[in-house]
């Protein structure tokens, strides 16, 4: 498959997987040690998930109670039972006998967060339904977070885990206690029960000794006689049981015994390799299986479902689905399907919402394309080409009990509603999504309808169900929604809120199956809409008592023309007897840390509830009974928000103890840099758009020193977030440790500009990077380094860093000062001039961290756009004064004396013309030494003069040349400094 802390892997798409690298250059590849090392865990989305990656060193250390634990990664859902009903299915003469493993590739990229994230174009899933094991694959020791456990179990879906190793990592988990039992396998165990996921998919595709070999597959059948009901083990086809990687493609005689030996269980399943095309390797995996006595689907069939890359790349390949079924009947599946690379739906080509939010249709087609097939329906299977995976597997539905209640919320939106009011908010939070109609979409009938989410009509959360099409008068369209098993008693009743475009006829009908008759809906009408909001219209089902109800639907149909129709679908609720249940208090902030006197708007994401009363302490206003309150906070400190819900049923409150941070709003007193350890410590400044024909980046770097072990790199400042990458770093793989690149992915392709200059350790540099659209350009100290033609609007919105990109082996060991992050391309007349400092409100300046704070855990964005900079494992004692000379403002005080008033000014600052006026403050009466400094640190004019009042002015003489100058001022009790622009 492939390591994600390998960098040319993870940022290369179509990316190389290692079997595909091994196969294509041989497996001496697998020795190169930078290829898989037991590294520090990858950074996720947020900080808070930063213990759901773990090394293996870490592994065996963890403790429920320890540093590693995250207990905000707890998951309470528990696995849902499904029904498995042929009857009702689209198909009837499907199987159930198979099962799917869906794996998306590097899911600590794609969803590595445990709250609520401010973006809409984050990855996403909807299709539980088809599948029956989601594995979170990502490395070395890979943890599910909690939103997406939940929201799988909720559907009924297993969520498996990830050890992805090298031969270092075996070596180190394989260890044994002083009773002879293998440490990992009890804390493998541990790790599962602890956040309440499933268990384990092994990835072994680095080669080790035949002893280790063996010991790790001691280790698995451990595994199997201490793990829990439930628990799944599943290993994947590479290392082969003497310890080489060789994969096989199949399950055969030659690595059987990683999945039964002899008599003893080794894993629960196979997933097999995916180099295979025809019948022939499927045929030997079911002989071997039904050989060990082990049934047939426990093997998963491997499929690299990446576009361009392997025999069952989508969309151009399509008929290697067939080989899974006898003669390609659906009804006999010979083995189970293993999916690899299902995030092909985000990152792979085939749409552009990774980059660009506003291309969702887009993103949400190309997975409906993955199940319906080409035609994006799969009520009918298409003529040639891709028919969907919903053409070769039956839907698996939870709705087997009452009360059953959604709101068809996919957990991602651009507004968040509650109760149909809306708040306009990028968002994506997968525990926010409900249980999603079983079929996308399951149309009939001859009028012309689109079915599809509606991102700009929501009732709750982000979004709504909507038919849109025509009406003759005489036609209609009829969409099968959920499958359910649900007994109607005499009690029973169904809620539908909907949404229609005018007061008057809805113009559709509740559509209602039965089990005892699957070819004819009952339809009972939805009646009026007093108005254009969304309507509830109760329907008592009474009528039908005694009966199963196995599917629920919508029709669309009018007695006269209409030539628009548009029907929003925002809430269904089937209950017995009266709907009594309780509130659940919930809300999320725009922003956790926030300047003093920025607003903070906080969406209401209750269920259930009638009325809300809010407290914000320290916060105006302090009480709100609002839906979404706005509140801004007057003094720095850390506070409290409360939210009660309430409805006729009962009161729930939430309160988020010290949830919100306030800072200062000024960016310090002090002229402080940060110093980074090359280890864990680095600033996250959450989300920075910088997409577009142009952008700059600029910061003041002094390395301590380089990288001296693989991957190379040091991360200085910047974004690498998925398919978003705008960052510049020192080295790379095949490039000394001591250049300097600007990465910058433009449409689909990432560039680099490698520096024609090497840096020297213990040096302060200013670094520039530039792009018009036409040209990469990258300066050191003001000077044009190096240049590389490119094209194409640049993909850069996502997390930026400070110190460190991607993961942990490329956190910068040294020192970062005056950061920022342009929309605009920066004149090199400004990046010489603003080298040690800009105007907050320069234009195009998107975020402006002066780092000038001195204490604290925060880095204030002195743009004013809150991009607010959270420091990550640093201690007071990295705020150092250690910064460029060049931008020197108090560089030194006489030990015992008190500088006391002792300023500097420039009166008219940019200078222009010949002189500038300054202004010297506190030097009454002290000999004083007035220096003009240039950038590369000569004295350029020096004057000498005693002050015979307070506030002495003085007309200095101004160099030549235009640029950037530090004026310094020195008495016998210390100097000051500032920053002159001559222009």
């Amino acid at each position: 498959m492939f390591h994600p802390t390998t960098h040319c892997m993870k940022q290369l798409y179509p990316r190389l997987t290692l079997s595909m690298l091994a196969r294509r250059l041989g497996r001496a590849l697998l020795a190169l040690p930078w290829l898989l090392s037991s590294v520090a865990a990858q950074a996720q989305l947020e900080p808070a998930a930063q213990y759901t990656k773990l090394t293996a060193t870490q592994l065996m250390a963890w403790t429920a109670t320890g540093p590693t634990a995250v207990p905000a990664n707890v998951s309470t859902v528990p696995l849902a039972a499904r029904q498995n009903s042929l009857a009702s299915q689209l198909n009837p003469a499907q199987s159930f006998s198979h099962q799917v493993n869906y794996i998306p590739d590097g899911m600590a990229t794609w969803a590595g967060y445990l709250n609520e994230q401010n973006r809409f174009n984050l990855y996403n899933f909807t299709h539980w339904q088809y599948i029956d094991v989601l594995t979170w694959f990502d490395g070395p020791v890979a943890i599910p977070t909690k939103p997406w456990v939940e929201t799988a179990h909720r559907n009924g879906v297993k969520v498996i885990g990830s050890v992805f190793t090298s031969a270092a990592d075996v070596a180190t988990l394989i260890q044994k206690d002083g009773s002879g039992n293998f440490i990992a396998a009890q804390k493998l165990v541990d790790v599962a029960a602890y956040y309440s996921f499933d268990g384990w998919f092994f990835n072994q595709e680095s080669s080790v000794s035949a002893a280790n070999a063996l010991e790790l597959r001691n280790l698995l059948k451990r595994l199997q006689d201490i793990k829990p009901a439930g628990m799944e083990i599943h290993w994947y086809d590479a290392m082969l049981p003497g310890g080489t990687v060789s994969y096989q493609n199949a399950l055969n005689a030659n690595n059987q015994a990683l999945l039964q030996d002899g008599t003893a269980k080794v894993s629960d399943a196979m997933f097999t390799n995916y180099f295979w095309s025809g019948a022939t390797n499927i045929n030997t995996s079911v002989a071997t299986a039904n050989a060990l006595g082990r049934s047939p689907f426990e093997v998963y069939m491997g499929a690299d479902l990446w576009p361009n890359r392997s025999n069952q790349s989508l969309f151009t390949q399509s008929a290697w689905i067939d080989n899974y079924f006898t003669g390609g009947n659906v009804a006999q599946p010979k083995l189970s399907l293993g999916l690899f690379a299902t995030n092909l739906t985000y990152n792979g080509g085939l749409n552009s919402f990774n980059t660009n939010a506003a291309d969702y249709q887009n993103f949400y087609n190309t997975e409906v394309r993955l199940f319906a097939g080409n035609d994006l329906d799969v009520t009918t299977a298409d003529a040639s080409g891709w028919k969907g995976f919903g053409h070769y597997v039956p839907v698996r539905s939870v709705i087997n009990r009452l009360p059953f209640e959604t709101t068809f919320s996919v957990g991602q939106g651009k507004l968040f509603a509650n109760n149909g009011q809306q708040l306009a908010k990028a968002w994506t939070d997968m525990s926010r999504q409900s249980l999603l109609p079983s079929w996308q979409w399951a149309k009939s009938g001859t009028a012309a309808m689109n079915v599809g989410f509606d991102f700009s009509r929501a009732y709750y959360a982000g979004n709504s169900v909507k038919l849109s099409g025509s009406l003759s008068g005489t036609n209609s369209a009829t969409v099968k929604l959920f499958q359910t098993k649900l007994p109607v008693a005499a009690n029973t009743a169904l809620h539908l809120t909907y949404k229609v475009p005018a007061a008057g006829p809805s113009n559709a009908k509740l559509a209602l199956w039965f089990a005892d008759n699957l070819a004819t809906p009952e339809l009972l009408d939805l009646g009026s809409a007093t108005d254009t909001l969304w309507n509830t219209t109760t329907f008592n089902l009474s009528t039908f008592a005694g009966r199963e109800l196995a599917v629920i639907g919508v029709q669309a149909v009018a007695a006269v023309p209409v030539a628009a129709y548009r029907l929003n679908l925002g809430q269904l609720k089937v209950f017995n007897g009266t709907l009594t249940t309780g509130p659940t208090a919930a809300f999320a902030a725009s922003a956790t840390t926030v300047t003093t006197g920025q607003s903070v708007t906080f969406s209401n994401a209750s269920t259930n509830a009638t009325s809300y009363s809010w407290t914000f302490q320290g916060g105006t206003p302090a009480t709100s009974t609002a839906v979404f309150p706005v509140v801004s906070y007057a003094t720095p400190g850390t506070y409290t928000v409360t939210l009660t819900a309430t409805n006729a049923a009962g009161v729930n409150t939430s309160t988020r103890a010290g949830y919100i941070t306030v800072v200062g709003t000024g960016s310090g007193s002090t002229n402080t840099a940060l110093l980074f350890d090359g280890a864990t410590k680095y600033v996250d400044a959450g989300t920075v758009n910088l997409n577009g024909a142009a952008l700059s980046l600029e910061c003041w770097v002094k390395p301590t020193a380089f990288k001296t072990a693989s991957p190379f790199i040091s991360s200085v400042i910047g974004i690498e977030d998925a398919s978003n990458t705008a960052l510049l770093r020192f080295g790379d793989a095949g490039v000394a440790a001591n250049k300097l690149q600007f990465v910058l992915t433009l449409g689909t392709t990432q560039r680099k500009v490698l520096s024609a200059s090497t840096f020297n350790a213990n040096t302060w540099y200013h670094l520039a990077a530039t792009y018009d659209g036409a040209t990469m350009r990258l300066y050191v100290n003001g000077v044009l380094d190096a240049t590389l033609a490119a094209t194409g609007n640049a993909a850069a919105s996502g997390v930026f860093t400070l110190g460190r990109n991607y993961d942990g082996t490329r956190i910068l060991n040294g020192s970062i000062d005056e950061v920022r992050a342009w929309t605009r391309v920066l004149t090199p007349a400004e990046i010489v001039a603003n080298a040690c400092q800009v105007s907050p409100t320069a234009a195009g300046l998107e975020a402006y961290w002066p780092l000038n704070e001195g204490s604290g855990t925060t880095a204030v964005d002195a743009s004013g756009h809150n991009h607010l900079g959270t420091l990550i494992s640093m201690i007071p004692s990295d705020w150092s004064t250690n910064v460029p000379t060049q931008c020197g403002q108090v560089v030194a005080t006489t030990p015992g004396r008190v500088v006391g008033a002792l300023q500097v000014h420039v009166l008219g600052n940019p200078a222009s013309g010949s002189r500038a006026t300054i202004e010297i403050q506190g030097a009454q009466g002290q000999p004083t030494t007035v220096q003009l400094v240039n950038t590369l640190g000569a004295v350029v004019l020096e004057r000498h003069l005693t002050p015979n009042a307070a506030q002495q002015r003085l007309l200095l003489p101004l160099p030549g040349a235009a640029g950037l100058y530090v004026l310094r001022v020195r008495t016998p009790a210390g100097t000051v400094a500032t920053k002159l622009l001559r222009q």
